[in-house]
């Protein structure tokens, strides 16, 4: 029996299972003094190859039984997998005796994201010395919390900050804290917001991305922000009103969910900025080795 002939959903839980079954859990040493587990799915087929570090939400890496992944993190390995990329997906959570963070108060959260910045400078040496990883090809993918963490990580106002990077995509992050401080770009960044979105509002990485490109014309930074979409748009799941989350726009909660429109869009735009960026940083020479930039 092939999986055409399988019920639907089984057949989906067939190919989301596959990068599973080359996971291979590593550990990094993170600044902090963390021995951060990390889940290595490399692709099919043997070479080097370009790689991405895809750093998970304030939810975490798995469902809430805390052990199967959630359905977003092989959906996404999948597809990275399939373009060709080996993907480090990095539990900041789990690896500190966490759960979901999100409906713990930001002043309140033991794990932030400036603990998780670490973890992503860490990650990518990792993936920079990895025999299987092409270190002109490495990029980072965030997701919300990770997304945040994505933007501090890659902040070049800051004396040490993730390299080598080829490029980094975030979806819908918290652009707060950046509008704070120094922001500067030395990595090509693809940010895609949610109109909607009452737990991140657009309007502040909006701003954030119109001063740094004033600042820095230069800069390679595109944003799209798609229409009638909530946080976690490019989910597959339905928009549903979270009332255990206080931190958003209502003190009665924030919307999370998907719109297919806006998913098959970021999905689109996600896999042409990817293929520009691998495109551009492999016609480069190779990358001399690098001392540790993690302080």
């Amino acid at each position: 029996m092939n999986s055409r002939s399988l019920p639907a959903a089984l057949a989906t839980l067939l190919v989301l299972a596959a990068p599973l079954a080359r996971a291979e859990r590593v550990q990094i040493q993170a600044p902090d003094g963390t021995q951060l587990t990390a889940h290595w799915m490399p692709r099919p087929g043997a070479g080097t190859g370009p790689a991405i570090v895809a750093l998970h939400g304030c939810g975490g890496l798995y469902g809430r039984d805390g052990k199967v992944f959630d359905s977003r993190y092989p959906d996404y390995v999948t597809r990275l997998n399939k373009a060709g990329f080996h993907v480090l997906l990095p539990d900041s959570f789990g690896s500190r005796g966490s759960g979901s963070i999100c409906a713990v108060p930001g002043r309140q959260r033991g794990i932030t994201v400036e603990t998780r910045r670490g973890d992503a400078i860490a990650a990518v040496e990792w993936l920079a010395k990895h025999p299987d990883v092409d270190p002109r090809g490495i990029l980072m993918l965030g997701w919300s919390h990770g997304a945040t963490t994505t933007l501090s990580a890659i902040n070049a106002s800051r004396p040490f900050h993730a390299q080598p990077l080829a490029g980094a995509v975030v979806f819908y992050p918290g652009c707060a804290a950046a509008l704070k401080e120094s922001f500067r770009l030395r990595t090509p960044v693809l940010m895609l917001l949610g109109e909607k979105d009452d737990w991140t509002p657009p309007a502040r990485c909006i701003e954030l991305a119109e001063r740094t490109l004033r600042s820095q014309p230069d800069a390679d930074l595109a944003v799209h922000l798609y229409s009638d979409s909530y946080h976690g748009f490019d989910s597959t799941q339905p928009v549903r009103l979270r009332l255990d989350v206080r931190g958003g726009v209502s003190r009665e909660g924030v919307h999370v969910g998907g719109n297919p429109a806006a998913r098959a869009g970021a999905l689109a735009e996600v896999d042409a900025f990817l293929a520009a960026r691998l495109k551009s940083a492999m016609s480069a020479p190779p990358l001399a080795s690098s001392p540790s930039r993690i302080h």
